[in-house]
């Protein structure tokens, strides 16, 4: 035996109580400083050149003056993560061609198409791959704003539009 004490091993570096607070501490100080949520968006956001170029193009196609440029930013993203090659088409509708719709070449006449169904309908795409940009706002509610009422729900019974309605003689 030696006359020396038992050295223990101590392993260098951060023991696993310390790690798991470290972690613990990280996680709770994450969560009091909220992030905002653009800091997770996507790099290819469009640029607020390339989204006003959008809007007079809008303006131009769908003879409306004011166009809630909300509603034409979140469109025109929805635009371009759909379909890449749209900004090299805007270019071709700046100023728009001249002559009736039919007479542009089809890459013209598809870009105008894109925009004006996105704009009317308010949605972008088709089937599985449709985004919708917004419901209340669309175009196509303005038209007929003076007589309809744009229904979001049933204001009535379930199945109320099947009874006979009452005559009176």
């Amino acid at each position: 035996m030696s006359d020396t004490p038992s050295k223990t091993l101590r392993v260098s570096g951060v023991s696993r109580r310390r790690l798991l607070g470290y972690i613990g501490v990280g996680l709770a100080s994450s969560l009091m400083m909220p992030v905002p949520l653009k800091a997770f968006a996507a790099d290819g956001e469009p640029s607020p050149v390339d989204v006003d170029k959008f809007l007079r193009i809008s303006r131009a196609l769908t003879g409306k003056k004011h166009l809630n440029p909300v509603i034409g930013q979140r469109l025109y993203a929805a635009i371009l993560q759909r379909k890449p090659d749209i900004a090299a088409q805007l270019d071709s509708l700046q100023p728009l061609p001249a002559g009736a719709p039919l007479s542009w070449s089809q890459p013209q006449q598809d870009a105008a198409r894109i925009i004006l169904q996105g704009w009317y309908l308010g949605q972008v795409g088709e089937g599985q791959d449709i985004a919708v940009v917004t419901y209340e706002k669309a175009l196509m509610f303005e038209a007929v704003s003076d007589v309809l009422v744009i229904r979001s729900y049933c204001t009535n019974r379930p199945g109320y539009w099947a009874a006979k309605p009452d005559v009176a003689l």
